[in-house]
């Protein structure tokens, strides 16, 4: 079964058991970093396996306030499929104007636009400052990844903005919500790696997208594979290529 997790981290001892289990399944990998560090590793682990992993570089908001300037990412990203992990996030630190995490964001967002890159954001209790910044942007491609307010959803619909779902598809009621009202042709799939799920029995890892999409098709009553294919092809136009 092939498909594209569009969404986690690949940082430590487990990032090579992941990319040898998506190499023999023929999975792409859409693996984000958080600062300089894990950034110019999947840049690195991405030289490894290319076919397998599609390396973003940024700086994640929790990391904003000790990341100091990011004159690095130009570069970086040149080398890389897109800008990510970025945004805006208030539960780490101060999200407003003048604040590290929009200082951040707002640069991080520039370089994509520059470079034309893909974005991916990260827009948890600030989605619609995110949406304010992206707005005078020239970022074309933009996912929001675990989109969680319904209220955002319409306006990023219309910008043609992508979404993603994850494992917490399977159990929370808002995001098949949400999932049920977005346009089919803006949905991704993600597994956010590492991140464990406790209602699932703290399970995590990309072999989760598989079950992702079959609650996504039930939720909007589609058949699996129709799903499936679609958010994989979803995934490549969000990179730029053919969808």
């Amino acid at each position: 079964m092939r498909f594209v997790d569009s969404h986690l981290h690949l940082d430590g001892e487990e990032a090579k058991d992941l990319v040898s289990f998506a190499a023999s399944g023929g999975v792409l990998l859409l693996a984000c970093g958080v600062d300089r560090r894990t950034s110019l590793g999947v840049l690195e682990l991405a030289k490894s396996a290319p076919g397998v992993v599609r390396p973003f570089v940024g700086v994640h908001p929790s990391e904003a306030e000790g990341a100091g300037e990011v004159d690095w990412l130009q570069e970086a990203a040149g080398q890389a499929s897109g800008v990510g992990e970025v945004g805006l996030d208030p539960s780490y630190s101060p999200a407003g104007e003048g604040g590290a995490q929009m200082s951040a964001f707002r640069r991080q967002v520039e370089v994509a636009g520059s470079l034309g890159k893909p974005l991916q954001v990260h827009s948890r209790m600030a989605e619609m400052k995110c949406l304010e910044v992206l707005a005078g942007s020239r970022v074309s491609r933009v996912l929001l990844h675990w989109l969680e307010n319904e209220e955002a959803l319409p306006e990023a619909m219309e910008r043609g903005y992508y979404v993603s779902f994850g494992p917490a598809l399977l159990y929370s009621k808002k995001l098949q919500r949400i999932a049920s009202r977005a346009d089919p042709a803006l949905v991704l799939l993600e597994s956010d790696t590492p991140v464990p799920y406790s209602p699932l029995g703290g399970v995590w890892g990309p072999m989760l997208v598989p079950s992702v999409a079959f609650k996504l098709a039930e939720v909007r009553g589609e058949r699996f594979g129709d799903t499936l294919d679609r958010c994989n092809q979803n995934s490549l136009r969000f990179l730029g290529g053919k969808g």
